[in-house]
């Protein structure tokens, strides 16, 4: 079993959305999957519900909060499932502190954007701080919603190797795609196998899955 955990200290960036299509990835990789709603937006619950409502058969949700990390919450759930997915709210506060202390992997999305890059701060601070209680946490970084073949785009990844952790090499760009699969309630490799962003979300998948095998090791 190895746990995922997406944080972000703003909202806009994607985090829920790639949150969904890892989460869909990993089901359709095989395995039980589990996708932990801990964000007040809910966006989780109502996009895999409303694709249960469909007939799919999506990863199993719930919700969450501050006290997930707790041995009798999360912990003793997770273990009937083989990938865990977290959606944290987006701000640092106690309820990403948790997710972080049940996680074996944080990916951190950011997007294009100097304020996205400035609000970097406070969630690779929350990360580190949740180190020093699980030395065996690794994190991460990934591009989101960045806009394809722009100079700020190609620019961010150089602004990104100065925050002292690693930089997925997957960038997710700014694509219809993305936005229309969460009203799906499905990924959007599920939702537009054909479409780049699909291309992009199996690319991250494979990314995401590397590192928490390293991590799990």
């Amino acid at each position: 079993m190895a746990t995922v955990a997406l944080i972000s200290q703003k909202g806009g960036t994607g985090k829920s959305t790639l949150a969904l299509a890892l989460a869909w990835e990993a089901a359709s990789r095989g395995g039980e999957v589990l996708a932990v709603d801990a964000d007040a937006q809910g966006t989780l619950l109502e996009a895999l519900g409303m694709a249960a409502e469909r007939g799919l058969c999506p990863p199993t949700v719930t919700a969450m909060g501050r006290g997930m990390h707790s041995k009798e919450q999360l912990p003793r759930l997770a273990r009937r499932f083989r990938h865990v997915f977290i959606d944290t709210p987006g701000r640092s506060d106690d309820v990403q502190v948790s997710a972080l202390l049940t996680a074996d992997v944080a990916i951190i999305p950011c997007g294009q954007f100097a304020g996205d890059v400035w609000a970097l701060r406070a969630a690779v601070e929350t990360l580190k701080r949740a180190q020093t209680l699980r030395p065996k946490l690794r994190g991460a970084l990934v591009m989101s919603r960045v806009m394809p073949r722009t100079t700020l785009g190609q620019a961010l990844r150089g602004c990104l190797g100065d925050v002292g952790l690693p930089v997925l090499r997957t960038v997710v760009t700014h694509r219809t795609a993305w936005g229309e699969s969460i009203g799906a309630g499905v990924g959007v490799a599920q939702y537009a196998p054909r479409d780049r962003a699909a291309e992009e979300a199996r690319a991250l998948a494979s990314e995401v899955f590397s590192l928490v095998g390293r991590s799990t090791r």
